[in-house]
């Protein structure tokens, strides 16, 4: 079972992402634990190591953005992979700074969770 972290403050963006690897996990047959957060604040909180994959937004109303909440994270746990997944694609060159595995612009294409 992979645990996964979707962090974005729009609900419909969340639920999006959510579709997608339920509808992967059902093809290949796996299962994913999938927990919301809808701010990058509330996610640093309740953190608890074990996360396999975190989807993270970059733009939140309040509190940190995505690339602080990011450099929080890794300050954490090094190892969970990362990937963003933002409107803004110019913020790509800091998600290496992060060691951020991808970036996926919104809005999000089903395509790359149907083809691994």
């Amino acid at each position: 079972m992979l645990n996964v972290a979707i962090v974005d403050d729009e609900a419909a963006e969340r639920q999006k992402l959510r579709e997608y690897l339920e509808a992967a996990a059902c093809r290949k047959n796996e299962e994913f634990c999938v927990d919301e957060f809808s701010s990058a604040d509330a996610f640093l909180v309740q953190y608890r190591q074990g996360y396999d994959l975190v989807f993270m937004d970059i733009e939140f109303p309040q509190g940190q953005n995505g690339m602080e909440a990011a450099r929080a994270l890794r300050r954490m746990d090094s190892t969970v992979v990362l990937i963003f997944v933002t409107n803004i694609a110019q913020m790509a060159v800091e998600g290496y700074e992060v060691d951020a595995l991808d970036f996926i612009v919104k809005p999000v294409d089903p395509m790359p969770f149907s083809s691994r």
